[in-house]
């Protein structure tokens, strides 16, 4: 039936996303990039990368950033930065393209963040995410995001894609 055990197929997960959830709609970004990866999601599995035309999403390729979950012997995986758009790269004050993400973000900061991007692969569920990127010498950058797995297999999740948004400072 194309679904996992205890869970939906990943493309009525990405649809239910994009229409159930808030998020999605705050930023047209969200929406565009969940609607692209709800259609590449066939036959109620995740989307891998090898079913990603950037050609298809050009308009969002500044915005994107593309991370490989490669596995660890301890189990616990470590994150590159594959890809990291300009935009973002702009509003970070730098390209960590080809960095792990330990080498970016330390201490507290860093761990908080694996452990959210543990929960994807965990859940094989977007994530919504506000905060700040505080950059030095700089004045901090609000901003939202929506992570998406991928998975070659369909099913294991090996890369994240995330799209980002700078956000209203106001909003809670």
């Amino acid at each position: 039936d194309g679904s996992e055990e205890g869970g939906s197929p990943p493309e009525s997960r990405y649809r239910r996303y994009m229409t159930a959830e808030p998020p999605t709609e705050k930023h047209p970004r969200f929406r565009r990039l969940a609607e692209y990866l709800a259609a590449k999601a066939a036959g109620g599995r995740l989307p891998g990368r090898q079913h990603i035309d950037p050609a298809e999403i050009t308009d969002l390729l500044p915005y994107l950033v593309l991370m490989d979950v490669i596995p660890q012997a301890d189990g616990e995986p470590r994150y590159r930065i594959r890809l990291m758009g300009g935009e973002v790269a702009a509003i970070q004050g730098s390209d960590a393209t080809g960095k792990f993400i330990e080498d970016v973000l330390t201490g507290s900061e860093g761990a908080e963040v694996v452990r959210r991007y543990a929960e994807i692969l965990r859940s094989g569920q977007p994530q919504y995410r506000r905060g700040v990127i505080a950059t030095s010498g700089r004045e901090h950058v609000h901003y939202e995001r929506v992570a998406f797995p991928l998975a070659r297999d369909g099913r294991n999740v090996d890369m994240l894609l995330f799209v980002f948004a700078a956000a209203d400072k106001q909003l809670p």
